[in-house]
């Protein structure tokens, strides 16, 4: 759990397979509510990145129809999609990773800023997105965080295999 402190300093919440059925179906909702309920620090923003070329609005509906809103709640609902940006990039590619870590500096004012990355990716791809993400998107000051959202390897031993890059 993070310090109440750093309630205050900007948040990017990075959800990297956003254009999933995951991403869709559970992650977009279950931020929504964190939003919504005031759970998160007020100043987070959320990008999701994915090989999908599409726009944040697609995303938008496509998640839409999985998110509770109850009435009153769509002024709210609102400002939690003004919150959001979408970014498509590859998994395995550098410069497209230099490209997003530039996308979240925009929003990034201050001492301290803090990121977390959340991979809703398949597990083939974990080591070159923590190895990009490593290269190119480790905040300046302020914490990194990766969360990884998968089965983690079939047994002991691609457990291990994929844990050695990470």
């Amino acid at each position: 759990m993070e310090n109440k402190a750093d309630f205050q300093y900007p948040h990017t919440f990075v959800l990297l397979g956003a254009s999933g059925d995951l991403a869709k179906k559970k992650i977009y909702p279950t931020i929504w509510y964190l939003y919504r309920d005031n759970v998160l620090p007020q100043n987070t923003k959320f990008i999701g990145y994915a090989r999908t070329k599409q726009t944040l609005e697609e995303v938008k509906e496509k998640s839409k129809k999985y998110m509770k809103v109850r009435p009153g709640e769509e002024s709210k609902f609102d400002q939690f999609w003004e919150a959001n940006d979408y970014l498509a990039g590859s998994y395995d590619r550098r410069i497209d990773y230099e490209l997003l870590n530039q996308h979240i500096s925009k929003y990034e004012k201050g001492l301290r800023a803090n990121r977390i990355f959340y991979l809703a990716v398949p597990p083939t791809v974990f080591e070159d997105v923590t190895v990009n993400i490593k290269n190119a998107c480790i905040a300046i000051k302020g914490y990194t965080r990766v969360i990884i959202e998968k089965p983690f390897g079939r047994d002991d031993v691609t457990s291990e295999k994929l844990s050695k890059p990470i």
